[in-house]
């Protein structure tokens, strides 16, 4: 009988889907991907505690090990992270093409994202799985002795970290290594972009913030009245703060009911969420009052992805990952992720990281409106969107 070897995956983040011809595959996959991130929200954690995560950069790792996956794994992860896209090449070929296309450099703002592969010295994977890795995901491949788990650590943890522009640090922990780790994949995101409109540092004052009934705290509010796009519904309003690339923005959902974040939540889902931030429209004079906010996070997603319907990769028993390797048998035993992201009067900063350890199994018109007033004084969600992906989505509360 075949050992079962360890597979581990890492997904790093700071604030960080999906194949049929292309317009059509486009679409289901980014309504699917929208339904992936709202669900990794909701599966990660109460709504009374502040969260940050990258689906974007969760669902690339993911889509590097659905590469090497096989029967009933394949399926479990391909309905995750894009249900309803039945097309590998599609699936595959969104997630390369997307963060080809967001990859930009430019004044006032930047978006990259890399991957790497590290496997056990000697361990030998398919070249089909290889030439996917390398041409697909733009990875380099690289040979370690995880049996010297301090040292491979960081040798990771120096990569993320340069990837991510210092923001996540210590992605990987030395006991999450060992001789039975056969293989990490990781994916590193990192986004800094100003404000098309920036806040006036001198408008920001002490003010309360409103976190659950009988518990208010003093936060840092930035103000500015200018013209955004805004929605509007009767349990939610939704601002549009756009930063100096024109395809990226952040997008608040703040509730009605000052303590309705529960309720909006459990009444939302990626669908909705992308009727919402795409009917936003142009208003001439909001005035907005925004919480500068810092936020970090740290997951181990195993039991949340086993959740949302990943179950038979982290299953010694189940487990097929025959298109990574026909000579050893692959199980997932960890996908970690850290993530974080820092708002400002100038701006927003944001990193992910994401790893996967696998083991041996063993333009409009802008209409003349009342102004309107968005005061997030209470809890409210947001999400960063490039190119209509979630790139990071979080809970501030």
């Amino acid at each position: 009988m075949m050992t079962a070897l360890p597979f581990l995956t890492l997904l790093g983040m700071f604030l960080l889907m999906e194949g049929v011809i292309v317009v059509q595959g486009q679409q289901t996959i980014d309504d699917a991907q929208a339904d992936f991130a709202w669900n990794l929200l909701e599966a990660s954690g109460p709504q009374t505690q502040f969260i940050v995560l990258s689906p974007f950069s969760i669902s690339i790792a993911l889509a590097m090990v659905y590469a090497g996956a096989e029967g009933n794994t394949k399926t479990q992860i391909g309905n995750t992270i894009a249900k309803g896209v039945n097309n590998d090449s599609a699936l595959i070929d969104y997630f390369s093409s997307a963060a080809e296309q967001m990859d930009k450099t430019t004044a006032g703002f930047q978006l990259n994202t890399a991957n790497k592969v590290y496997i056990q010295d000697k361990f030998e994977i398919l070249k089909s799985f290889e030439n996917i890795i390398k041409q697909k995901f733009a990875s380099e491949i690289q040979q370690v002795d995880f049996a010297a788990n301090r040292e491979t650590a960081e040798l990771i943890n120096a990569w993320v970290e340069k990837k991510t522009n210092s923001r996540i640090r210590n992605l990987v922990q030395p006991q999450m290594l060992s001789a039975q780790t056969a293989m990490a994949l990781i994916n590193a995101i990192y986004f800094k972009g100003d404000w098309k409109t920036k806040f006036n540092a001198e408008s920001t004052t002490k003010k309360m913030f409103h976190a659950f009934e009988n518990s208010d705290r003093e936060v840092d509010m930035m103000a500015i009245t200018s013209g955004f796009s805004y929605a509007e519904t009767e349990d939610v309003q939704v601002l549009e703060l756009p930063y100096k690339d024109p395809e990226t923005f952040m997008y608040v959902f703040l509730p009605t009911e000052r303590f309705g974040l529960r309720q909006f939540e459990k009444s939302m889902n990626g669908e909705k969420i992308m009727q919402l931030m795409n009917g936003c429209m142009p208003r001439n004079k909001i005035i907005v009052e925004l919480p500068k906010f810092k936020l970090d996070g740290q997951l181990r997603l195993n039991k949340v992805l086993e959740e949302l319907g990943i179950r038979d990769a982290f299953d010694a028993e189940k487990a097929n990952f025959d298109g990574i390797s026909k000579n050893d048998s692959l199980v997932v035993s960890d996908v970690v992720h850290k993530a974080n992201v820092e708002v400002n009067e100038e701006g927003s900063e944001a990193a992910a990281a994401t790893g996967l350890f696998m083991v041996f199994r063993s333009s409009r018109p802008m209409p003349v409106t009342p102004p309107i007033r968005f005061i997030a004084d209470h809890p409210f969600i947001f999400t960063i969107v490039s190119q209509n992906r979630i790139l990071f989505i979080g809970r501030f509360h």
